[in-house]
């Protein structure tokens, strides 16, 4: 078994034309992504809200979120 990787286009939703390439590990669980500090204060993302996640182990821990747009080409070889 491998690891699936992407290197998406990120960008700010108020400045979409400002967009860093990132590279993601893909989890196909789950719901959100997450990004350094760093390149979002480069891309000019603030957070907007806070939530809280239970990890695996049963704790609790706090994590800043916010948004932002993405763009991918992706091509598919589908079987004929």
């Amino acid at each position: 078994m491998g690891l699936t990787g992407l290197e998406p286009e990120v960008g700010n939703p108020a400045s979409p034309e400002v967009t860093e390439k990132i590279e993601f590990l893909v989890d196909s669980g789950a719901i959100y992504s997450v990004v350094a500090s760093p390149v979002l204060q480069r891309l000019g993302i603030r957070p907007i809200t806070e939530q809280q996640f239970r990890l695996a182990g049963g704790s609790k821990i706090v994590r800043k979120k916010g948004g932002a747009v993405s763009g991918m080409e992706i091509e598919l070889d589908l079987p004929t």
